[in-house]
């Protein structure tokens, strides 16, 4: 049985198509490898920018309230002083009337919440006097045992 040149031509390209194609195990591990790697590096960092937003809202959110309570304060909103409260509700910042936390009308009382991991050090209270917006000097310190922040607030109220 004698093959035609045509043949011979398809038997040999139905061998070479079979053999030395595709990948081996150590190849296909190699990349399995780099995209963990590489994927594991992308998690790591995602988290460490999402926790350090968490940390730059809760400052924000700090000074805003600092800066509510000051307005309403001078715009003498209830006819008494406005402040903030670091202290007294854990993970909450609370904006209320009054001279002080312990004095204060609660049913005007704004509960925002605060990361658990971020603890308020420094003022426990800032009291801003009405149609003056003064207040004690002193420094609110912020951390999440990585990061801290100082809020400074200056006898003339200004909030940095």
């Amino acid at each position: 049985m004698r093959l035609s040149k045509q043949e011979l031509f398809i038997n040999k390209q139905r061998t070479s198509n079979q053999s030395g194609g595709g990948f081996t195990l150590i190849e296909i591990l190699v990349v399995l490898a780099l995209i963990t790697a590489i994927a594991s590096l992308g998690v790591t960092a995602g988290i460490d920018s999402y926790q350090r937003f968490l940390f730059r809202s809760n400052v924000d959110t700090a000074t805003s309230l600092l800066q509510k309570a000051r307005s309403s304060a001078i715009h003498n909103i209830g006819e008494t002083n406005h402040g903030v409260d670091f202290d007294h509700v854990p993970e909450k910042f609370v904006l209320f009337r009054g001279s002080s936390y312990l004095t204060r009308d609660s049913s005007f009382d704004l509960l925002v919440d605060r990361n658990k991991a971020i603890t308020p050090s420094g003022l426990s209270e800032v009291v801003f006097e009405q149609l003056s917006g003064e207040t004690a000097d002193g420094d609110i310190v912020l951390t999440d045992g990585v990061r801290t922040t100082t809020i400074e607030i200056n006898h003339e109220g200004g909030i940095n």
